[in-house]
């Protein structure tokens, strides 16, 4: 596999990787020019890389911000200037596909498709802590057709692979009802959240979504884990090597690559 890290800070990205000569780069390219990354890609030709899309969240940084915050639903707890979005959209469905163009332009061979989490949550209603409604969320059976529409097109159309973030709700569904369309996933704290060590409850929950999906999918079971404890580590590590998964452990709540 080589090495395994994710960057999602623009001015980290290049310099993380110019350093990695194989593996697997997950990263954010908003703002980066395709001919820095494909430099890149050429000198070091067994580097891959997925890009960071957000199909159900919008944030204030990006540069399409004022021509969609019409379209925004709820704040997005814990990460300021976020919000999740309307996805049934027409008009943001064409711009989530024409953002995964411009990313496999760049090089990119899949994406980090993040926040499919949108389903849960109009499924079950925005009760996350501090959650501030600013205008009716669209149904859920709405949200679920727009990403089949989103990822369907993404794989066939533009040909990059789809590696959802989370979404475990979302996915069990769509799982079921279109096999063999997700072969890889990513899920971060499933030991740890924010620094701290999850219930029992709740790592024994990641851990069986894990294992359902591993069963579904041909490529790999990817975790995130925000922990520094040196043992923590150690035992995780092993976990991970028994079951065949990939993971990454970061010391920053935002993805830095080292």
């Amino acid at each position: 596999m080589g090495d395994l890290r994710y960057c999602f800070e623009q001015e980290r990205v290049l310099p993380m990787l110019k350093k990695m000569k194989e593996g697997l780069a997950v990263i954010d390219s908003d703002g980066i020019s395709e001919t820095a990354i494909k430099d890149i890609l050429e000198k070091n030709p067994k580097l891959l890389i997925y890009d960071y899309l957000n199909p159900c969240a919008l944030e204030q940084e990006r540069s399409y911000y004022d021509k969609f915050k019409h379209l925004c639903i709820a704040k997005y707890a814990g990460w300021f200037g976020e919000y999740w979005v309307d996805i049934t959209d027409k008009k943001w469905q064409e711009h989530v596909i024409n953002e995964a163009r411009k990313k496999k332009a760049k090089g990119a061979i899949g994406l980090y498709f993040d926040n499919t989490d949108l389903y849960y949550m109009c499924k079950e209603g925005f009760k996350e802590e501090k959650t501030k409604m600013i205008q009716k969320a669209p149904s859920a059976n709405d949200v679920y057709k727009a990403l089949v529409h989103i990822i369907l097109t993404i794989q066939n159309d533009v040909g990059l692979v789809v590696m959802p973030n989370g979404g475990d709700v979302f996915l069990r569904r769509f799982m079921v009802e279109y096999p063999n369309v997700i072969q890889t996933i990513n899920q971060e704290g499933v030991f740890f959240e924010n620094f701290k060590k999850n219930s029992t409850s709740d790592t024994n929950y990641y851990k069986s979504w894990c294992k359902w999906a591993q069963k579904r999918i041909k490529g790999k079971v990817r975790i995130i884990e925000y922990c520094t404890d040196k043992k923590e580590i150690a035992i995780i590590k092993a976990y991970c090597l028994v079951h065949g998964w990939h993971v990454y452990f970061s010391k920053h709540k935002n993805l830095l690559g080292d």
